[in-house]
């Protein structure tokens, strides 16, 4: 199976626990291919990058740098 996420789905998978959590979890246990973009992913850092996810992203542990 391959899997595009869009950019809300990755953040919502990565910040939190409901069903985008277990997708991008899923892709860990089964033979799933992820694939992105150059434009995904820069519109990945720039939502990062939003001062109202800087308390959920300090939450996980992880930094976006």
């Amino acid at each position: 199976m391959r899997v595009v996420a869009d950019t809300n789905t990755v953040v919502s998978a990565l910040l939190w626990r409901g069903s985008p959590h277990r997708l991008i979890a899923a892709i860990e246990d089964y033979p799933i291919a992820f694939y992105t973009s150059r434009a995904l992913l820069d519109e990945f850092a720039r939502v990062l990058s939003r001062k109202k996810l800087s308390k959920a992203i300090r939450a996980t542990g992880k930094t976006t740098a």
